[in-house]
């Protein structure tokens, strides 16, 4: 079994996956809520537990339920104001770009690093780095 993470689609078209070797099982009980740190270059360090928008200044629309908006200091402006959706489902952590100026590649410890497509979803591991622009997070 290999150590290295990849990214994989997933089994819904539209959806990207990245795994762990070995995987980690997901919490059986209704009660156990996944909780995901978001360490940014930027030195915010948000903890999120549902969905939510990044970037310099996120909107969301009247129709989106209500998310976690992540605001991030970006003075060189490569961060799009609503530049990333996330969210948590079945215990994976996912990125969907929101047609950023200038685009979201997530990049895994061993594997080349891939650019999102934008409006597709992509689930990441703990350890995954997401660059938005110039500035990235890690997801912890």
């Amino acid at each position: 079994m290999s150590d290295t993470q990849h990214v994989e689609p997933l089994p819904t078209p539209g959806r990207h996956e990245a795994f762990t070797a070995p995987a980690r099982p997901t919490p059986k009980s209704s009660a156990a809520r996944a909780v995901f740190r978001l360490v940014f270059s930027t030195g915010e360090n948000v903890v999120v537990a549902g969905p939510g928008l990044i970037g310099r200044n996120p909107v969301a629309s009247e129709s989106e339920r209500p998310l976690e908006i992540v605001r991030i200091v970006d003075p060189q402006l490569s961060v799009s104001k609503t530049h990333l959706e996330f969210g948590i489902e079945n215990g994976m952590f996912w990125v969907s770009d929101r047609n950023s100026g200038n685009g979201t590649s997530i990049s895994v410890s061993g594997e080349e690093s891939v650019d999102a497509l934008p409006g597709e979803r992509y689930g990441v591991a703990r350890g995954t780095r997401i660059r938005i622009g110039e500035q990235y997070f890690d997801v912890l």
